[in-house]
């Protein structure tokens, strides 16, 4: 069964179509090295449109995949614990929420971000997710019931659920952030904190 295909590396944006071979898409991507999208339209994001036609993708390129296909077998989910997080991809600004065993999540409240992704296939899912980029000098948000993002290329993990006791200033500014402040909420893992 081919399914709709919607994928971002460093400098591309990419739609086609794949065969699904697995239960779910983050299942076969996990389990294989590279894909091959058919009928695809690349953009290039900062360029504009390339070439379209089949592209074959190593799969530790993908910074980030729309989840699309079936959602896999429901007696097969385990019990997770929710995060509202933001991670920097590169170029890309994915916001969304991380589900994660009980101790993962625990970590997390202790300030250990970095459990949160630590120990994970390399595409790990974010439900209600966006992802932010600027193409052509213009930002784009895409929102997305899942996105798979890839953990290893994430530069830096930063927490959006945490209360700060101030209910006054509890706003929803998510979509206008930037990146990382510095603050204990925010794992880097390049070893500096953006600005």
């Amino acid at each position: 069964m081919a399914i709709q295909f919607i994928g971002f590396t460093a400098d591309s944006r990419i739609v086609g179509s794949i065969p699904l071979a697995d239960d779910r898409l983050s299942d076969m991507l996990n389990s294989v090295g590279r894909v091959v999208v058919r009928d695809a339209s690349t953009e290039d994001i900062d360029l504009g449109p390339q070439e379209d036609g089949p592209v074959v993708i190593p799969v530790g390129e993908l910074l980030a995949v729309v989840g699309t296909g079936r959602r896999g077998i429901d007696s097969r989910r385990r019990r997770t614990l929710v995060r509202h997080v933001q991670i920097g991809l590169g170029r890309y600004v994915v916001s969304g929420n991380i589900h994660v065993s009980p101790e993962a999540h625990a970590a997390s409240l202790d300030g250990e971000l970095d459990a949160l992704l630590v120990g994970r296939d390399l595409l790990v899912a974010l439900t209600e997710a966006s992802i932010r980029y600027d193409r052509g000098g213009t930002r784009h948000t895409e929102e997305w019931d899942t996105l798979l993002i890839n953990r290893v290329r994430a530069r830096w993990i930063k927490a959006l659920d945490v209360d700060d006791g101030n209910d006054d200033e509890d706003e929803d500014d998510e979509d206008v952030d930037d990146g990382p402040a510095k603050t204990r909420y925010v794992k880097d893992f390049t070893g500096s904190v953006a600005e």
